[in-house]
């Protein structure tokens, strides 16, 4: 009892320790804030700031934190600093506020920030400001799975590396970006990050080859002058053979050099492989023992009594699993299989199967589905029904069900489900679109819907999100590139 007392109070005294210092560097960034921003020194003030916001932010003081940020905008909007006059000062606010945004997972916000922080870059012209706002927007398009975004910001990224001959920054950058999918376990961008990463990898142990060669040569043409000069000295036989001991020695090294690269390459891709395979593996033997519980427990509940609610809801989460399985071992989009249709017959056949299923007076409305879509039909169908069926079991007497379509680009489409129910607790969107992330009980359904048609969005290169500025009902987005 003794000894579990001691503990107690080193915990409590530790923790007391931790709080302690956290609000003791939250003064420290508030008192030097308040001096900058005295002596006029607005982009140390920004940082100070940011600093500050920071410190509220790991201490779950959000509101505190945007307060901060809100205050310096303040502050600087009442001396009349614009963000034309001094770009770099609200690049840093604004990214603050931006990493807090996706700590939060707020996507949304987090993409309107990011758009500020663009303009200004942009106009700080910067390069530093302009290569911390690509890494940024790539890590901010990969979280949203907006793959091909996050590589077209990477490689703007690493052309200015290029540009610089920075080779070990474009390296570092790339390494970074594959350790995070390997950690998230993504198979799909560990092959995708590590295929561009080894045609850039390539390429700079060209221009690194040809600029020793150069090296090389420069070397030995210093080595021709010195022979030169001091051949009217020696005898003719003694040239000939310093000179051809000299290239000797020059073809050693050139030799040497070309073994470093080549088995550093042969390292780096071995290592890269074993990742990709390792990630691959790991996700067909997830798929394959699903599919394997799927299949051998189907016979056995066949022969317990159907009647009883308890078996029927085992078989739905049965199935549902199979059904998991299934699509997860899928292949990716084929583009043969996209179609041309025509949205106001596509949206309307989804309804008609939806609306005898409604509670009374429940209103299924269809905005600004018009026109032809060229997209993959049998897939997006069985997204939407499924989550209009959610939508109109959850959706109490007397409310209304939107189903919407908006082009958002040439290519680029989305559907929004949206509905007037209770909503979805804030304690269980973080695993909304994670397969048993949490535990279930079966009585109220597998919970493996919405996994489901998020990993079918995916197979089809698209992403289902929920809107989380929608705080009356629920608002579910699939987006779909085509």
């Amino acid at each position: 009892m003794k000894r579990l007392f001691t503990l107690v109070i080193a915990l409590t005294a530790a923790a007391f320790g931790m709080w302690a210092d956290s609000q003791t560097e939250l003064n420290r960034q508030l008192k030097a804030y308040n001096s900058q921003m005295a002596a006029h020194q607005y982009l140390p003030a920004a940082r100070s700031a940011a600093a500050a916001a920071a410190i509220c932010a790991d201490a779950k003081n959000y509101d505190g934190a945007f307060r901060l940020l809100a205050n310096n905008d303040k502050t600087l909007a009442e001396r009349h600093i614009s963000p034309d006059s001094l770009p770099a000062v609200f690049y840093t606010t604004e990214r603050a506020r931006f990493l807090i945004y996706r700590n939060l997972s707020n996507n949304s916000d987090a993409g309107r920030s990011l758009a500020k922080m663009a303009g200004y870059a942009k106009k700080a012209g910067n390069k530093e400001l302009t290569s911390d706002m690509l890494f940024n927007e790539a890590q901010y398009y990969y979280a949203i799975n907006q793959t091909a975004k996050g590589d077209l910001c990477i490689a703007r990224l690493i052309k200015q590396y290029d540009q610089a001959n920075d080779y070990k920054a474009a390296d570092k950058a790339y390494q970074d970006l594959i350790e995070r999918a390997v950690s998230a376990n993504d198979a799909r961008l560990v092959e995708h990050t590590y295929e561009n990463y080894m045609r850039w990898s390539d390429s700079i142990e060209a221009i690194t080859a040809h600029t020793e060669l150069g090296k090389v040569k420069q070397e030995y043409a210093e080595s021709l002058e010195t022979i030169a000069e001091k051949d009217h000295t020696i005898k003719a036989r003694t040239g000939w053979v310093v000179t051809f001991i000299t290239l000797f020695v020059i073809a050693l090294a050139a030799l040497g050099v070309g073994a470093m690269f080549y088995w550093r390459v042969v390292a780096k891709n071995r290592r890269m492989k074993k990742s990709v395979d390792t990630a691959n593996a790991e996700s067909a033997a997830k798929s394959a023992i699903l599919h394997n519980m799927s299949s051998q427990m189907e016979p056995t509940l066949e022969q317990l009594d159907q009647t009883d609610p308890a078996v029927r809801n085992l078989r739905g989460y049965v199935r549902r699993v199979g059904e998991l399985s299934d699509v997860e071992s899928a292949g990716q989009l084929d583009e043969e299989a996209l179609e041309e249709v025509n949205l106001q017959t596509f949206c309307d056949a989804i309804a008609d199967k939806i609306r005898p299923m409604l509670n009374p007076r429940v209103v299924l409305h269809l905005d600004g589905c018009k026109g032809y879509a060229r997209i993959d039909a049998p897939e997006v169908d069985k997204i939407l029904t499924h989550l209009l069926g959610n939508a109109a079991k959850h959706t109490a007497e007397g409310g209304k069900i939107t189903l919407a379509y908006r082009k958002r680009g040439a290519k680029s489409h989305q559907f929004i489900v949206t509905d007037t129910s209770p909503g979805i607790p804030e304690n269980e969107r973080e695993n909304l679109f994670k397969p048993f992330a949490t535990p279930t009980d079966l009585s109220k359904g597998a919970r493996l819907g919405l996994p489901i048609c998020a990993l079918r969005a995916e197979k089809i290169n698209g992403s289902l999100t929920l809107d989380p500025s929608v705080t009356t009902g629920a608002s579910f987005i699939l987006t779909l590139h085509s």
